[in-house]
């Protein structure tokens, strides 16, 4: 009787551990083919560098007349493909883990489906058994094998599709903060490859709001602290132009400027370097070849148009400056183009390429290495690069930070794809976030007197009060507008207003307590570079290389337009009664008794 119900139920487990087997085998050979024919077909497109996108595109820039229809299709496009891929890459995480998961449980079921089996007649009933046996055996160890093989298979095109996806090889980079011993070669006689040391004291905030230390000058805010600046030049003819001269290697990021020195970079698939340029003659006083700190041999990143391997731009603090590049590599050099440190946090997993520009305030570099895996805002020590302290990042975006000086202290502020954030600057702590924004966001934030205004094309654009709550600081939307909006220029603000370009072309002015658009101008070509205000004026350049100044005012007036000579992606640097401009080729300064 035992014996009978111990058979009975070793037959149901065998019945159910066999069914389990069966199920999980079928579901793991399905979601094997899915991952497989998913690769296949990533192989075969190329979302980010869409060939209609690109030839739409050239038909777009060589149209005499702007055609509005086109550019809407172009950008209609540009966001399927985006949402294409990101649904890619969470298919890829999901079906690799479901992957996984089958095929484990497949291994188990199969385990216990042959440990229950039903048992085998006595050998001497069945003269065959011998055969039967060895060929049961070598079926477990088929199926076993197989299911290895499915698993090891179907991760694999998980893995090469995720890293095609991510836009980065296979490598093994230095971790995140780690420092790398400095090294490498000066390609100019100034320079020496001796490793500099940092001793300077951080320098005070009216030192740097008398500099242009980074992306929009005085803490990315887009307002210059001197007032003047020129009006009326002309590059062709020379007049009013002070210098000009050779820009090394093409990038879109920003010159900053310190102390009578010019800093940039630029980087292509082979080269990165760090440019230094004297301010009043146009000499270059050093470069220095950036070495790859990642591993021997490592492919460059894969990056988009509109980024490149250098999109972000320098900052320069006190007797240091710093630069990051698409692979996740910062470097840090003295004002005599020694290096100071170096370090890698590999390449950033961002299908565009990394463009979020450094920021730097008291002792703290910032870096905002937003990327689809563990996004976080990190401060390094300017005088080591060691991480000081890091801030887990919600959600990403490819904006930059900026520094705002308010009534409640020093904030750091970021943009991220469906919130503003602010972080307190010398501890990396929490002080208050506002959802207000969707999609891709590329604009950085804008403040000024007291509001926080953030701006997304296909979103919305809105502006946050910031005041004093009972636990801390209460940010309220103040209002929003959802009309003509920016994709990669960012907005400014004077005060009283807020104005930022579009990729239409259409630059526009609101009211910053309310609102209302007070008025709008198309200009023939699309806003990369940003707007700054200068005293009463708003200086704009397009990517025609159009340098517009307008009034600072509730109407427009547009007082003067200056072609630049070559494409202009770049923000331009203000000092006293000087302009510093950077097309795709050249670095010009441009300077006007009595601006």
């Amino acid at each position: 009787m035992l014996e009978k119900r111990e058979f009975e139920k070793n037959d149901f487990l065998w019945r159910v551990s066999t069914a389990v087997m069966v199920v999980s085998g079928f579901f793991s050979v399905i979601v094997f083919a899915l991952l497989v024919i998913n690769y296949l077909q990533f192989r075969a497109a190329d979302p980010v560098n869409d060939p209609m996108i690109t030839q739409m595109r050239q038909q777009y820039a060589t149209q005499p007349q702007k055609d509005e229809a086109l550019a809407v299709r172009i950008r209609a496009l540009e966001l399927i493909n985006r949402k294409a891929l990101f649904t890619t890459m969470t298919q890829i995480q999901v079906g690799s883990g479901l992957l996984f998961a089958g095929v484990v449980v497949f291994m188990i079921s199969f385990k216990y489906s042959i440990r229950w089996q039903r048992e085998k007649p006595e050998l001497e009933e069945v003269p065959t058994a011998d055969k039967e046996f060895l060929a049961l055996a070598q079926s477990r160890q088929m199926i076993m094998w197989t299911g290895v093989g499915i698993l090891a298979v179907g991760m694999a095109s998980a893995i090469l599709t995720q890293s095609n996806l991510s836009k980065v090889g296979a490598m093994a980079p230095a971790g995140p903060g780690d420092a790398v011993a400095a090294s490498g070669e000066s390609t100019n006689a100034g320079p020496t490859t001796e490793t500099a040391v940092a001793t300077l004291e951080p320098p005070k905030w009216d030192v740097m709001e008398k500099n242009w230390p980074s992306f929009r000058g005085p803490g990315s805010l887009g307002v210059a602290y001197f007032k003047t600046a020129p009006t009326d030049w002309d590059v062709e003819s020379g007049k009013n132009i002070k210098w000009k001269v050779e820009a090394g290697l093409s990038a879109p990021n920003s010159p900053v400027v310190w102390n009578g020195r010019i800093f940039f970079s630029g980087a292509n698939e082979t080269a990165r370097e760090v440019y230094c340029y004297n301010a009043d003659d146009g000499k270059q006083i050093w470069k220095q070849t950036v070495e790859n700190l990642g591993p021997a041999g490592e492919e460059p990143p894969k990056v988009s148009e509109d980024t490149g391997f250098a999109a972000p731009s320098m900052v320069a603090h006190g007797g240091q400056v710093f630069a990051i590049f698409a692979d996740g590599d910062v470097v840090s050099y003295d004002m005599d183009g020694k290096k100071v440190w170096a370090i890698t946090f590999g390449v950033p997993e961002n299908h565009y390429g990394h463009s979020s520009s450094l920021l730097a305030y008291d002792k703290f570099l910032y870096v905002q290495l937003d990327q689809s895996t563990n996004p976080r805002l990190i401060a390094l020590n300017i005088a080591d690069g060691k991480e000081a302290w890091t801030a887990q990042r919600q959600t990403i975006s490819w904006a930059s930070p900026i520094m705002a000086q308010t009534s409640m202290g020093q904030q750091l502020i970021l943009n991220s794809e469906t919130t503003v954030d602010a972080y307190d600057p010398l501890t990396g702590a929490p002080l208050w976030s506002q959802e207000c924004l969707s999609g891709e966001v590329a604009p950085s934030p804008a403040y000024n007197n007291g509001i926080v205004f953030a701006a997304q094309e296909y979103a919305t654009a809105a502006a946050i009060q910031l005041e004093k709550g009972d636990s801390g600081i209460a940010p309220k939307i103040l209002w929003e507008y959802d009309e003509l909006l920016p994709e990669i220029s960012s907005p400014v603000g004077d005060g009283e207003r807020f104005y930022f370009g579009t990729a239409s072309g259409i630059f526009v002015c609101l009211d910053a307590k309310t609102g209302e658009k007070l008025w709008e101008h198309e200009f023939e070509d699309a806003f990369h570079s940003s707007p700054v205000v200068v005293g009463d004026r708003i200086y704009a350049a397009d990517i025609g290389g159009n340098l517009h100044i307008v009034q600072a005012s509730s109407t427009f007036n547009l007082i003067a337009s200056h072609n630049m000579g070559g494409p202009v992606h770049a923000t331009p640097a203000f000092m006293d009664g000087r302009i510093y401009v950077r097309t795709e080729n050249q670095l010009i300064c441009i300077e006007q008794a009595n601006a």
